[in-house]
Order: C-alpha cells, then sequence, then structure tokens
C-alpha cells in the first residue's frame, strides 16, 4: 500500500485561482459597465467613481485601467486638488458601448 502525500495549494495559487474565478464569473464585466455608465454624467476621478458606482477603490482603480487600455475612457486632465486627480472621461468608443448597454437592459 503506497500513500500519496496531499500537497496542499500555496497562497499564490489560491490568489490565482481566485483571481481567474472572479475574471470569468461576469462581476469583472458589471464592474466595467458600472464605471461605464457612471461616466456618462462626465468626468470624475477614480474617488468619485467609487463613490458613486459603490465599488471599492482598488475594484475601480483595476476597472479604468482595463478601461483605458480599451480607449474607452481617456484621462482629460488633473484636478486642481492636493493631490493632485486624473479626471477621467468617456471616449467616442466608450460613450457608445456605455449607451449600448444601457439600452439592452
Amino acid at each position: 500500500m503506497t500513500t500519496t502525500a496531499v500537497m496542499q495549494p500555496t497562497g499564490r495559487e489560491v490568489s490565482a485561482e481566485a483571481f481567474h474565478d472572479h475574471r470569468h464569473s461576469g462581476k469583472q464585466s458589471a464592474s466595467r459597465q458600472r464605471v461605464l455608465e457612471a461616466l456618462t454624467a462626465g468626468p470624475m476621478t477614480r474617488n468619485q467613481l467609487a463613490g458613486r458606482t459603490a465599488l471599492p477603490l482598488s475594484s475601480v482603480c483595476g476597472r479604468c485601467r482595463e478601461l483605458l487600455d480599451a480607449d474607452l475612457i481617456t484621462v482629460m486632465g488633473t484636478t486642481q486638488d492636493k493631490p493632485a486627480r486624473q479626471l477621467l472621461q468617456l471616449t467616442d468608443a466608450g460613450r457608445v458601448v456605455a449607451h449600448s448597454e444601457v439600452n439592452d437592459e
């Protein structure tokens, strides 16, 4: 009779699996859509988006990075506050996506 040691996953493996599950659950897509919809009201900082969407700031930052990479939003400038914060706005393509998703519901 041979026994096989049961290996416990590392923290990194658990985190990677959780990230993969999250990406494929649709929650990330829904969060991106909430950010796009919020920006239809006009330019906002990531902090303002977090407040408007009720998403954690870390989630908003991640979704904004994805939307910036996809050219659906752009940085239009910075606030005059200290510290200065980037103002984000929809691109023409982002406006089309935001409005098409709202109309599909």
